[in-house]
């Protein structure tokens, strides 16, 4: 069965995966200083798989992107990816079935770690917040909430602790208990006003 390389590439990397592999920043708004012109206010975001400078025009997809960071053909910009993301791809121009299901789990995986990374960081916040209504609590006139998250501060602060310096296999088992977790947070947050 042939198969065109470009798209097996563009199915497996897309241009934000490589911005981010060739240490372009991206805001937690999706944007990037774009680096084919002087930019000082991020102006390139990321949509579908490509990307897209509204100052300067540059868009594309990763195959464009990284020619344009480093030079020559698009062949050679392919390569590049091909190499670097560890895609394994025979670049005759023919895919195996081997490698297609290789390339799909390597996709299935990073598509499992952005979702875990998301999650990592909204119960991160969540935590924080969780801890802030314990350290800002007004002890004359505890509300139910503040109690609560007073009463488990230590294990807030712990759990925070753990998903942001943890070890992956401490971050896994958080994300394993996340049920329990949830809980523990909604119980404070649900009506509390966070201060």
């Amino acid at each position: 069965m042939g198969c065109d390389p470009f798209e097996a590439v563009r199915e497996q990397v897309t241009a934000q995966d490589a911005a981010r592999h060739y240490g372009i920043a991206i805001d937690r708004h999706g944007k990037a200083l774009c680096p084919f012109h002087n930019d000082h206010r991020p102006s390139m975001t990321f949509k579908g798989g490509r990307f897209r400078c509204w100052s300067c025009g540059a868009s594309g997809d990763a195959v464009d992107l990284v020619r344009g960071l480093f030079g020559g053909t698009y062949w050679e910009a392919l390569q590049r990816i091909n190499m670097d993301f560890g895609l394994g791809l025979a670049l005759s121009g023919e895919i195996t079935p081997q490698q297609r299901a290789e390339a799909q789990e390597r996709q299935r995986t990073r598509e499992l770690h952005k979702r875990f990374e998301k999650w990592r960081e909204n119960t991160i916040n969540q935590l924080n917040s969780c801890i802030r209504v314990a350290n800002t609590a007004d002890w004359a006139n505890l509300t139910p909430q503040e109690e609560e998250a007073i009463r488990q501060r230590e294990r807030l602060e712990a759990m925070a602790d753990t998903l942001s310096h943890g070890t992956p296999a401490e971050q896994m088992q958080l994300f394993i208990d996340r049920k329990r977790v949830a809980l523990s947070i909604s119980s404070i947050l649900k009506t509390s006003q966070v201060k």
